[in-house]
């Protein structure tokens, strides 16, 4: 027994020299990739050589900081210059986008910190972090570890190096001198959350820049999401307010990732919050509404990310697998052109893979790495309900004939755009002053797709259709198209409220383009379109504002279904000749996917119930 524990002692000495051996190797390998600019961060470590915890938290940031680097070129001052001139609905000159929005970022300049960094800035911010920690009450409950993730790095990703910390403590530091002089960690985010959301922040999510740094940010309260939450790291760390920066890396609903803030209270939780949405409250979990899986934490530190979904979600998914299955399995949210994008991976143990802190209400696959580095489902995919998987298995004995509409959610807000047309007039006449109107249309109820067509009981002779909003509704219109027996008629003048900003004019209603609008944020909004002369309509078609996701005629579609193990098989391709596509041979208890070969990029799987379209969406449209 002796001899045992004498082995176990001599494993963690050696485990213990191997750690601070291979912490040396760290520093000496950041040491040297500093190359002629070494001798800066040696003079920081013998600055802090008896100085305790500021020695180990400048171990910390020299350690992990040949990670870091500013990207530098003309392209980034420019784009940065254009950006500063969105207006206040988030707008800016298409040209300058198009010239300066999205620099190649392989041809930006790499300036590592490690090489060009000073001793006077690192012992600045340390020395500044160190006072934000001691000097707040609710950090005497966070842990040194903490400290060095939550309040102690000098930057946050790819943007210019600055001493940031004194000019917005110099701006914020009222907030928790006089507005709030509590101790609650939550409230002091609370009291800063709410100033910034008051000061105001307009997203534009047209540039795809490099981080926009520090004073950049105070002064122009411009840009993305990322930069939204960056805005706000750099005022609450500059307080002391523990702060980190949450995500995820991809929505099926979106095809794209998400980030927002979540403050560390005293008890080790964090409650997430996007500072411009809403304000932070202890027991609040912030979400945005998409699917995710699975939610992260960026670290400063190696390996610079940390899963975090537990703060988010509290279900753990188990799935029963083959008794074949590989050592390691994969989860993987539906992408329609990868066909899976990975989300987490856990170890098949006793017949099981278990994979904790999964989003509920949301549909996975469960897929192997194959030797060529592609992944292949093991399995069928499932809707996981917050207890158990429910897999989507196609019975090929019993099919269903269904009438398809969209190939993506319906999401709220293209819902909200359609209802503004209901309830809105049509009027044809000869005369300017419509007091002979010769047919008038209403729109009796909130389309149920994006193309409508009316056909006029007989031919109209006329020069004026007017437009005529209701009295509580906006407009948002995509195009309007008028017949003379297959000829497009184009009105040659528009009068009505002013656009909602210089870009989404009327006639953006007749380009040919239903992704483009016109928008008015005038209830009750009347629109006169003037032929020039009299011309003769025998139908018109209108189309709301929309995300182009319906079927469109004319357009080339493909339906696929899951066929576990045998992946996605094809149900046949066909041409739309109406807003709709009718299939009569999908198998029974199968999961979906309609794909438009001709033109889009969003596109998410669906199952029938009740002989219609259902989408897993929190943010669908609900009449």
């Amino acid at each position: 027994m002796m001899k045992e524990h004498l082995s176990i002692y001599a494993l963690l000495l050696l485990l213990l020299f191997a750690a601070c051996n291979g912490n040396n190797r760290k520093l000496e390998y950041a040491l040297q990739f500093a190359g002629n600019n070494r001798g800066e961060l040696e003079q920081v470590l013998a600055h802090y050589k008896d100085s305790g915890l500021k020695y180990e938290a400048a171990r910390f940031l020299i350690e992990n900081m040949p990670h870091y680097y500013e990207r530098r070129g003309i392209p980034v001052d420019s784009g940065k210059a254009a950006l500063a001139t969105v207006d206040t609905t988030g707008l800016v000159l298409p040209a300058l986008v198009e010239r300066w929005g999205h620099p190649d970022m392989n041809i930006l300049e790499k300036v590592y910190d490690s090489q060009v960094i000073t001793a006077d800035f690192l012992i600045c911010n340390i020395d500044h972090a160190f006072d934000a920690w001691k000097s707040r009450p609710w950090n005497k409950y966070l842990s040194f570890e903490d400290f060095c993730e939550l309040i102690l790095p000098y930057r946050i990703d790819d943007e210019p190096l600055e001493e940031w910390r004194s000019i917005y403590k110099k701006r914020y530091a009222f907030l928790l001198d006089s507005v709030y002089k509590g101790t609650d960690v939550v409230e002091a985010a609370a009291t800063v959350g709410k100033c910034l959301k008051e000061e105001g922040f307009v997203y534009n999510w047209e540039f795809g820049l490099p981080h926009l740094g520090a004073s950049f940010l105070l002064d122009h309260r411009m840009g993305t999401c990322v930069d939204a939450c960056d805005l706000t790291l750099y005022a609450m760390r500059s307080l002391g307010i523990p702060v980190a920066v949450d995500y995820y890396l991809y929505s099926s609903e979106t095809r794209k990732g998400h980030t927002w803030n979540s403050v560390r209270d005293t008890t080790g939780a964090f409650w997430g919050m996007w500072v411009t949405d809403k304000e932070w409250k202890r027991g609040q979990v912030y979400r945005d509404g998409r699917k995710s899986g699975k939610i992260f934490r960026r670290c400063f530190g190696d390996p610079y990310y940390a899963d975090a979904s537990a703060d988010y979600f509290p279900d753990t998914l188990r799935v029963k697998v083959a008794a074949e299955s590989p050592e390691y399995l994969f989860l993987g949210i539906f992408h329609p052109k990868k066909k899976w994008v990975i989300a987490h991976v856990a170890e098949v143990c006793n017949g099981e893979v278990v994979f904790p802190h999964v989003e509920p209400d949301a549909i996975y696959g469960l897929l192997e790495k194959k030797g060529d580095g592609s992944f292949a489902t093991v399995d069928y995919p499932f809707y996981f309900d917050g207890k158990s998987p429910h897999f989507y298995v196609p019975d090929k004995e019993k099919e269903e004939s269904v009438v398809l509409y969209r190939k993506h959610p319906l999401m709220a807000w293209i819902g909200t755009y359609l209802d503004e047309i209901h309830g809105a007039r049509f009027d044809f006449s000869d005369t300017e002053d419509f007091k002979r109107i010769k047919y008038t249309y209403q729109v009796s109820d909130t389309p149920s797709v994006c193309y409508n067509e009316v056909l006029l009981p007989v031919r109209l002779k006329c020069r004026y259709v007017r437009y005529q909003a209701m009295e509580c509704k906006n407009t948002n219109i995509g195009e309007l198209l008028f017949w003379e027996e297959g000829t497009r008629l184009y009105p040659v003048t528009v009068e009505g409220p002013p656009a909602e900003n210089p870009v989404n004019v009327s006639g953006r209603m007749f380009d040919d383009d239903p992704l483009t609008y016109y928008s008015t944020r005038s209830p009750g909004a009347t629109l006169l379109m003037d032929f020039g002369t009299q011309v003769e309509i025998d139908s018109f078609v209108f189309i709301p504002r929309n995300d182009d996701n319906f079927i469109r005629m004319g357009d080339t579609y493909e339906l696929y279904y899951h066929d576990g193990k045998n992946d996605w098989v094809s149900l046949g391709q066909k041409i739309a000749t109406k807003p709709e596509l009718t299939y009569d041979n999908l198998p029974h208890g199968a999961l979906f996917h309609l794909r438009c070969l001709t033109r889009g990029e969003e596109e998410q799987v669906f199952h029938i119930k009740d002989g219609k379209q259902v989408f897993i969406s929190n943010l669908s449209y609900v009449r």
